[in-house]
């Protein structure tokens, strides 16, 4: 049984805790500055920088067998020893820690790898070495090292300090095939028909703004999809795209009442998705696809034993959502490369143990513009006076009253067109939630009712327009757009957050503290 014989993330994490250490003990050689250093520095895009540390980056089996054969091979002259190892390395300067470890880590964390990369490059006693670990969850583990040389040989300072979890760097990102360099098996083409159908031209339409669709990029398997384990198990619609056991559920007409060993298992579900969404959202920097992202976000929950919740729902064609600027909601992850200044919504489910937990967040992409910054926190703070609404005996209804109050008091406006939703074992279910005023939602809340508050809000007009794609939904005057989510459960004393953010959620929004 694969899920017997195969670590935990959390073990994973812990090998690839100690395997970075031992690699980074091995490389407590006299040879390092000459054999591995300075070729490092000779191959950086800037070669003159005066400060910095090598970095290398590899999945936990490399390393783990990189740092056996360095300790083994001491005895090799080290021109031998460095010269298939060199290359894989790269130099980081004190401008490249967020492009080398992600964002939103914790300060220490940062700091840890900033001081390492602040070491001068010109002093032959001294050096520094970064070491990133890649796990089969898509996190990454990063520990680094201080060396200095002298009478007796060259003493390293591992840092006790380790960046867990981290994201993979910008370079391991960058995509191996692409729709310039495209691998046989995974052709990229344009999504049409709700995913129902690919086309290898750009479809036309009437674009408001300046986004535009990519390609995605299509497996040549059965399903067109990222592959999931046989023993991850699945919704209905995994295989038909069809999920019939949601649209025949009377649970489309009811509000279902979740008992307390239910609510039990749906935190553990809501943790799996809180999880992927973080690590997904770490990852986010200039340079980076969404595709990438979409990779990164799949890992994490199969890794859980998790199935991510949109893949093939209905038959679309990824395992997260990506909305970037004036994407409202739906947005395909492609090929197209985040760029400073975007701004990117991340829209994760994950199906665990018969449950779904659905969440999203909208972050900057590097540094955003004020109009950008205000309409974010403007979509959080709707978020947060829905949530105030939940508690039993509320009024569904009333949510959507006090969203639009906040979003109009900041000059934004509210989607009409997607609603919050119950969730559980289905999906999407009882109740409908508008977060517009005026609204006919039907029906008052109960304690253990679950469901998302999910506001969609405008820079611009609240209309909306789908793309050919079928699922990507624009603002209609190419404004941008924003959005947060939790799934929540109503309680005794009001509600529970079952998606709240974490100690380790990445400190990425522009107005939260550390």
């Amino acid at each position: 049984d694969r899920r017997r014989t195969m670590p935990t993330p959390a073990e994973e994490a812990a090998e690839a805790t100690a395997a970075a250490a031992d690699l980074l003990a091995a490389l407590a050689d006299p040879g390092v500055p000459e054999h591995l250093v300075a070729k490092v520095r000779a191959a950086a895009p800037d070669p003159e920088s005066p400060c910095g540390a090598v970095f290398f980056e590899a999945p936990l089996a490399a390393v783990k067998s990189l740092a056996t054969v360095m300790e083994r091979a001491k005895a090799l002259p080290a021109e031998s020893r460095y010269k298939a190892f060199a290359p894989k390395c790269r130099l980081v300067a004190g401008s490249d820690v967020e492009n080398a470890i992600g964002c939103g880590l914790p300060a220490a964390q940062v700091a840890m790898v900033t001081s390492l990369c602040a070491t001068p490059l010109a002093d032959a006693e001294q050096y520094a070495v970064v070491v990133s670990v890649a796990l089969a969850c898509g996190t990454n583990v990063v520990r680094g090292a201080s060396y200095a040389a002298g009478g007796d040989g060259v003493q390293a300072s591992v840092s006790s300090t380790v960046a867990d979890p981290a994201a993979p760097s910008v370079w391991a990102m960058k995509l191996k095939h692409d729709p310039e360099n495209p691998n046989p098996s995974e052709p990229w083409l344009y999504c049409l028909s709700r995913g129902r159908s690919r086309a290898e031209k750009m479809p036309g339409f009437n674009y408001a703004g300046p986004l535009r669709p990519a390609p995605i990029m299509t497996p040549r398997n059965k399903l067109h999809l990222r592959e999931v384990p046989a023993e991850i198990p699945r919704p209905d619609y995994a295989e038909t795209a069809d999920p019939v056991s949601e649209t025949e559920s009377k649970l489309q007409q009811i509000n279902y009442q979740y008992d307390a060993a239910q609510l039990k298992t749906l935190r553990e579900c809501c943790s799996v998705a809180r999880g992927a969404l973080d690590a997904t959202v770490r990852a986010v920097r200039p340079g980076v696809t969404t595709e990438a992202l979409d990779l990164i976000c799949h890992k994490y929950i199969v890794a859980h034993g998790g199935y991510p919740s949109p893949l093939n729902y209905y038959n679309f064609p990824k395992s997260c959502c990506t909305s970037v600027n004036e994407v409202i909601c739906h947005g395909i992850p492609d090929a197209r490369v985040l760029e400073e200044g975007d701004i990117l919504n991340v829209d994760v489910t994950a199906f665990y143990k018969g449950f779904h937990g659905d969440l999203n967040e909208t972050v900057p992409v590097g540094k955003c513009d004020e109009k950008s910054l205000k309409l974010m926190m403007t979509a959080y703070k709707c978020l947060q006076k829905g949530i105030e609404q939940v508690k039993p005996g509320g009024r569904y209804r009333d949510i959507g009253e006090e969203v639009t109050k906040v979003a109009h008091a900041r000059d934004a406006s509210v989607v009409k067109s997607y609603c919050g939703h119950g969730i559980g074992t289905l999906f999407h279910c009882a109740p409908n939630i508008p977060h517009y005023a005026k609204n006919k939602a039907v029906g008052t809340m109960k304690e253990g009712h679950v469901f998302t508050i999910e506001p969609m809000i405008n820079a611009g007009d609240y209309k909306d327009v789908t793309w050919p794609d079928g699922w990507t939904a624009v603002t209609k005057d190419g404004s941008r757009s924003a959005q947060y989510e939790h799934t929540m459960a109503v309680t005794a004393e009001g509600v529970e957050l079952l998606t709240a953010r974490t100690a380790t959620s990445p400190n990425v929004f522009p107005w939260s503290d550390p």
